[in-house]
C-alpha cells in the first residue's frame, strides 16, 4: 500500500509541470497594449508597447531565428533591448500628419508577466492627424490584437488593431 501511494505521489509530481506547462502554452488571449502620449514640453511622442514576455520571447526567437531568448531575466539587457528595438522597428509604423516618424527605440522593463518597451519620435510640435501601423506579434499568432491609445491636444483615443486591420488614422482637430 505504501509503495502504491508514493508510486502516486511520484506520478502527480512528475505530472504538474506537464499540466502547468501545457495550460501556460494554450494562452487564452495574444494581447499587447500600446500608449502613445504627446508631450508638448518635450516636443515628443513617448511609445509604450506592454508584452507578455512568453509572446515577446517567441516573436524574438522566430524574428531573429534563434533557439531561445530570455526576456525575464536576460543575461544581457543591451542585447535583449537590441533584438527588441530590430524587431519593432520593422513592426511599428507612424505617419504624422503625413510625414513618416523616425522611432528612437529608448528601452525596456519588466513588470510582472510583461516587458514595456518605449519609444519616442522628437520634434513633434502638433499632431492634427497620426496613422499607426502595428502589427507586433501578428506574424506568431493568429488571433493577436493590439490595442493603441493616444493621447493628443487633451483628448484620449483607443483603437483595436488585428490581422485585419492593422492600421487606424486617428484625428485631433484643433
Amino acid at each position: 500500500m505504501k509503495d502504491i501511494l508514493i508510486a502516486q505521489t511520484m506520478f502527480i509530481k512528475l505530472l504538474y509541470p506537464v499540466v502547468i506547462g501545457l495550460f501556460l502554452s494554450l494562452h487564452p488571449f495574444h494581447v499587447s497594449v500600446c500608449d502613445i502620449e504627446h508631450n508638448t514640453e518635450a516636443k515628443a511622442l513617448q511609445i509604450s508597447q506592454r508584452i507578455f514576455m512568453d509572446d515577446l520571447a517567441t516573436a524574438l526567437q522566430t524574428f531573429h531565428k534563434m533557439d531561445y531568448i530570455d526576456t525575464y531575466k536576460p543575461k544581457d539587457l543591451t542585447k535583449l533591448d537590441s533584438l527588441i528595438n530590430e524587431y519593432l522597428q520593422t513592426k511599428i509604423f507612424i505617419t504624422i500628419d503625413g510625414n513618416k516618424a523616425k522611432l528612437d527605440y529608448i528601452g525596456s522593463e519588466l513588470e510582472g508577466d510583461a516587458r514595456w518597451c518605449y519609444i519616442e519620435v522628437k520634434n513633434i510640435s502638433t499632431i492634427s492627424e497620426l496613422d499607426i501601423s502595428n502589427v507586433v506579434l501578428f506574424e506568431s499568432f493568429p488571433q493577436q490584437e493590439n490595442i493603441v491609445h493616444i493621447k493628443a491636444n487633451n483628448k484620449l483615443k483607443s483603437y483595436k488593431l488585428n490581422k485585419k486591420e492593422i492600421s487606424h488614422t486617428f484625428k485631433f482637430g484643433e
